[in-house]
């Protein structure tokens, strides 16, 4: 549920503080503001979604009407006058000016909250998202801001579906919908009432909560997720566990299902001084899901102690190619980039050179067509994901299911351009 910011402009203490406790009572923030210049400057800061104005300000009412609409034009916040007068050219006047509403100051108390959640109501359904009930961008940018300048403490958690774009180009928009709205059921289901769900990209999305539950909805949201992912997927493809996109002429990265990455860290009073400091620090830990089979987490948590070691480059290939002069081009390459690069001839061998060379990527040969040397050793390279280095296949042999199907990161059907090796070989390093 998001919590909507709501200022109340007056000199008049007493109708301020009647009016405060009435939205406070809606489970809504309230600031009271006795001065203009005040106001101002904090509308631009909070960016508040409701502004409720009394003639009591020093300025003419319609004038500050006019001018907040021209000052807030990107927020677009409701603005609601109030006023002892009754007269209706005054209402007239005060509502040609830009404010939404108008009350007289003796309305009851349940009319005066019944038109204010309305207000509030109507301001936040257009700034959700109609697939997933999310909040729309904005309103997550907001959102964000507001946890800036908050002194409590709240879990910051992004998510991202990863290789959903694939998905789209295959499946269609259709299904993208779909996987969209089915994420949406799942994450509304393990959030609370006091917690936000918001897109910051059509598939990428922010959720505040409290520390104490960031894990358990993490937790909850991946198992969830990777429960329902074959819903999405044709039988042949769940099974093989990766899709393809083109033809066995055309060369292709291995792109494994969706799966749900998450990270999440804790926002308190200071930590940040702006919504992007938090952006880039969640952009930083979702890194840490790179690379994996099935949708994971990351939660940041201070260090009590340790040690930073020092972790050396990538940049170690290793080519296993049974043609000479291919292979001495392929290392000649290699150098003039400045990679450490062993060459290996024989599938015989090639165990002894991975263990003494302990490589980062592997460009990888089918072999004689019918041993099947090379997609032996891919399936034996990619027994442990977690430790295995990237496999780039190149063959004559086109049949690039099976050899996606063993293991391998990329798809290089041969004849190819070294130049496109090489580009690759650099791009699964760095």
């Amino acid at each position: 549920m998001y919590s909507a910011t709501v200022f109340i402009i007056s000199k008049r203490k007493e109708l301020s503080i009647k009016y405060k406790k009435l939205i406070e009572a809606l489970e809504q923030e309230v600031y009271v503001i006795p001065s203009l210049s005040e106001a101002l400057g904090m509308i631009q800061k909070i960016e508040p979604e409701l502004l409720i104005v009394s003639d009591t300000i020093d300025e003419n009412l319609p004038d500050f009407c006019a001018k907040m609409r021209a000052l807030t034009c990107n927020v677009r916040p409701v603005i609601v006058a109030v006023s002892r007068s009754g007269s209706v050219d005054d209402r007239l006047e005060i509502l040609e000016s830009g404010a939404d509403d108008f009350m007289d100051e003796s309305i009851s108390p349940k009319e005066f909250q019944a038109r204010i959640k309305a207000h509030l109501r109507r301001y936040l359904e257009n700034s959700f998202n109609p697939v997933t009930y999310f909040a729309q961008k904005s309103l997550t940018v907001r959102a964000l801001k507001k946890l800036t300048a908050s002194t409590k403490s709240s879990a910051v958690m992004f998510a991202k579906i990863a290789n959903i774009g694939i998905y789209r180009e295959i499946y269609g928009e259709i299904a993208y919908q779909k996987v969209l709205q089915t994420l949406g059921a799942i994450v509304n289901s393990a959030l609370g009432a006091q917690d936000f769900a918001g897109h910051f990209f059509d598939d990428e999305f922010i959720i505040i909560t409290t520390m104490q539950k960031a894990e358990k909805v993490a937790s909850f949201l991946t198992f969830a997720f990777d429960n329902v992912l074959s819903r999405f997927y044709s039988e042949r493809d769940f099974e093989n566990k990766f899709t393809l996109l083109s033809s066995d002429i055309k060369e292709e990265e291995r792109e494994t299902l969706m799966r749900l990455e998450i990270c999440a860290l804790e926002a308190f009073e200071g930590r940040f001084g702006t919504y992007e400091q938090i952006v880039n620090a969640l952009f930083e830990l979702i890194k840490l899901c790179r690379g994996k089979s099935k949708s994971c987490y990351v939660i940041d948590r201070p260090k009590l102690r340790g040690k930073v070691e020092a972790c050396g480059s990538k940049n170690k290939v290793l080519i296993m190619e049974k043609d000479e002069a291919l292979s001495l081009l392929l290392e000649t390459l290699c150098s003039l980039n400045s990679l450490n690069v062993r060459v290996c001839r024989d599938y015989g061998d090639f165990f002894k050179t991975y263990d003494d060379f302990a490589p980062d990527v592997v460009l990888l040969d089918w072999g004689d067509s019918d041993k099947k040397s090379g997609v032996e050793i891919s399936k034996r390279l990619k027994k442990n994901p977690e430790n295995a280095p990237r496999v780039i296949f190149s063959s004559s042999v086109h049949n690039k299911k099976e050899i996606l199907a063993a293991g391998a990161d990329f798809y290089l059907p041969k004849p190819y351009e070294a130049d496109v090796a090489i580009r690759w070989i650099k791009k699964f390093l760095f």
